[in-house]
């Protein structure tokens, strides 16, 4: 089962990317791609990314069992601000 949102960009795709790899690395989540699309993987949870101008469109191809979806959109969404 996946699950895909979306999330509307404040900054530049570059910069909102940057931190996403920091933030990535920090948190021992594998992280590869670009301004426009890129996959990460960590922690049970595997998904891709695509950037469309000012909106980040996130898809969650496998997660754990016993973690809540609303949890994980909810820190992908801190992970790319």
């Amino acid at each position: 089962m996946s699950k895909s949102f979306e999330v509307k960009l404040k900054s530049d795709p570059s910069k909102v990317i940057a931190h996403a790899r920091t933030v990535a690395r920090d948190n021992g989540v594998l992280f590869d791609g670009d301004g426009q699309t890129g996959r990460f993987t960590g922690h049970g949870i595997e998904g891709s990314y695509l950037i469309l101008e000012d909106t980040l469109c996130v898809k969650i191809s496998k997660k754990p069992f016993i973690m809540p979806w609303t949890l994980i959109e909810s820190t992908l969404r801190k992970f790319f601000a």
